[in-house]
Parts: C-alpha cells; sequence; structure tokens
C-alpha cells in the first residue's frame, strides 16, 4: 500500500470511534481503500483435444492472437482504478476538485465525496490507511444492456482520520464491511454512481472469514 506523505498522530478514543464511523461512510462511495482485486474468470473455458496425428505433411500458419476485454473484467479494471485514485485523494492532498474524482465518479457518489474532502480539507484532516485494512472483490454482476453493473467488496478496515503534521497514529479496532457498488456505463467508461451497504460486523469477521 502506498504511504501517506503526511506525517500521523496518536489518536484519542474518540478519534478512533470517529475513524471507524467515516470508514463506514466511505463504504457509500468506494467500499475500500487498497486494492486487492482478484482475478476476473470466466466461466465454461475449456481447452480443446488436439487433432489426431496425421501421415500427410501440412503446412500450418499461425493465425493472429486477438485479445478481447469482457464486460466483467472492464467493471474490475474500472473498480480498481477508482479504488487507487480515493486511496490518493484521500491520504494526500483531499482536494474536492481533484480532476480524477470526475474521471471516476458520478453524482450523487461524487457530489458526496467531494462534500466530505472539503469537510476534512478545511478541518486539516487527512486519511491514513490502517495496517489491517483489505478488501477482496467478491462478484462483478453487468446487465443484459451492459450499461450498468454491480461490484460487491468485502472490506476489512481499521483506519484512522488524523491531523496533519503531528507524530504517531493509534489504529482503532478492525471492522468489516460488504457493501454492492453501483457502476453506469457512459460512452465506454464505468463510472461509479453509488453504494449500498450489504453487511457489517466488528472485527475481522463475516465476509472475511
Amino acid at each position: 500500500m502506498p504511504k501517506s506523505n503526511v506525517t500521523p498522530y496518536t489518536t484519542s478514543t474518540t478519534s478512533a470511534q470517529t475513524s471507524t464511523k467515516v470508514h463506514q461512510s466511505l463504504l457509500a462511495f468506494a467500499m475500500c481503500l487498497t486494492v486487492l482485486l482478484t482475478p476476473a474468470c470466466s466461466p465454461g473455458d475449456s481447452t480443446e483435444a488436439d487433432d489426431p496425428p496425421s501421415t500427410r505433411s501440412t503446412t500450418t500458419t499461425a493465425k493472429p492472437t486477438t485479445t478481447t476485454t469482457s464486460p466483467e473484467d472492464a467493471v474490475r479494471k474500472a473498480y480498481g482504478d477508482f479504488v487507487e485514485m480515493l486511496e490518493r485523494v484521500m491520504t494526500t492532498t483531499v482536494d474536492p476538485n481533484d480532476p480524477e474524482l470526475a474521471m471516476r465518479m458520478i453524482d450523487p457518489a461524487l457530489g458526496g465525496f467531494r462534500t466530505q474532502l472539503s469537510t476534512w480539507q478545511a478541518g486539516g484532516l487527512v486519511w491514513i490507511a490502517g495496517d489491517q485494512t483489505r478488501h477482496r472483490v467478491e462478484q462483478v454482476v453487468v446487465s443484459r444492456d451492459h450499461l450498468s453493473a454491480e461490484v460487491t467488496d468485502c472490506v476489512v478496515g481499521n483506519d484512522a482520520l488524523v491531523r496533519v503534521g503531528t507524530t504517531s497514529v493509534q489504529f482503532p479496532p478492525p471492522r468489516t464491511d460488504r457493501g454492492v457498488t453501483t457502476m453506469i456505463n457512459q460512452n465506454g467508461q464505468w463510472l461509479v454512481t453509488d453504494t449500498d451497504p450489504a453487511g457489517h460486523w466488528e472485527g475481522v469477521d463475516g465476509c472475511a472469514g
């Protein structure tokens, strides 16, 4: 995980509790801070049997290899890029006007996250990813018309929201959340529009078990 460029500090119990709540609210936009995506796999893959040997001399010509990206793969890639962008913005500039935000999100997620960043920036706060924070994409479902998709993600997080320029950080206890993020296909680009919580557990539990 990339290191923050901010010197962390020791949080009080109140701050730790607040950071856990903030992590939960972030699930309404991202569900995660790190990128540990599982590779997509297509059902029904098979290997064709070799042709029986022939006594005749044959000339073979290699066929050009074509690479196609499935809609599920495209959604996974866009979701991963979105998570990387969030981690960068939250742990460095906390800039609500970062141009990449509008490249990865649309309203209501975009407006909500910009409001959250503005609040943090005004308070001199920055996000520190916890030492146990991680996530795993469980499922990607694309609609038949390929215009929308849902990404189910299982997140373990013990992040801390801290003030800039202090000395050390005490991470809160971890929490596990599952969320379903909705993505919309706009002119071939997958954008995050919303996330609904689908379960939460104290500690490393539930979908992380």
